[in-house]
C-alpha cells in the first residue's frame, strides 16, 4: 500500500490538473488498480517474481548515486538551497549521466530470468554487478560533461552556532 501511495503523490506531482475534491481519490484508486493487476499477475511464482522485481527495480540506484555524488562534490562549498525552488534550472549533465548509466548497465551486465546481458552471459562468474557498473558509469559521466555554474559559485555563508 505504501507504494501505491508514493505513486499516487509522485504523479500528482507531474502537475496534471484534476478538481481538488478527487484528485487523492481518482489517483489512490487508480494507482491501487495498477497495483492490484500487478500483483495478481505474479501470483504464480510470487516469491521469485518479487526478486526479481526487487533486483530490477534497484538498478536505478546505483546511477542515481554516482550522480548524486559527484553533484554533491562538485558543488561543495558553495550555496545550492537556491536551486530547490528554481523552477529555471536544469542539470542535463545529471540527467544525461544517469540516463546512459542505467542503459549501460542493465543492456550489458543485467543478470535477470528475462534478460542477461552479454557480459554475465561470457562470465557467469561475475554475477549481477548492474549496480556497481551503473554507479561507474553514471559518477564518471557526470563529472566529466560537468562544468560548475557561474551563479553557484557563491561562497556559502557560515551561520551562527552551525557546526562549520
Amino acid at each position: 500500500m505504501l507504494n501505491v501511495y508514493s505513486g499516487a503523490l509522485a504523479f500528482l506531482c507531474l502537475g496534471l490538473r484534476l478538481p481538488f475534491r478527487w484528485r487523492r481519490a481518482v489517483v489512490a484508486v487508480g494507482f491501487g488498480a495498477v497495483g492490484f493487476a500487478l500483483a495478481w499477475s505474479g501470483l504464480a511464482d510470487a516469491g521469485r517474481a518479487y526478486e526479481s522485481f526487487l533486483l530490477v527495480i534497484a538498478y536505478w540506484v546505483g546511477p542515481w548515486l554516482g550522480v548524486v555524488l559527484v553533484d554533491h562534490r562538485l558543488r561543495r562549498g558553495t550555496r545550492t538551497d537556491h536551486l530547490l525552488d528554481d523552477p529555471g534550472h536544469r542539470n542535463p549533465a545529471g540527467v544525461t549521466a544517469f540516463v546512459v548509466g542505467v542503459l549501460v548497465s542493465v543492456a550489458l551486465f543485467a543478470n535477470q530470468s528475462p534478460y542477461t546481458g552479454p557480459i554475465p552471459r561470457a562470465f557467469p562468474w561475475l554475477g549481477d554487478i548492474t549496480y556497481l557498473v551503473g554507479f561507474a558509469v553514471a559518477a564518471l559521466l557526470h563529472a566529466s560533461l560537468s562544468r560548475k555554474p557561474a551563479a553557484d559559485r557563491r561562497p556559502h555563508p557560515v551561520r551562527a552556532g552551525s557546526a562549520e
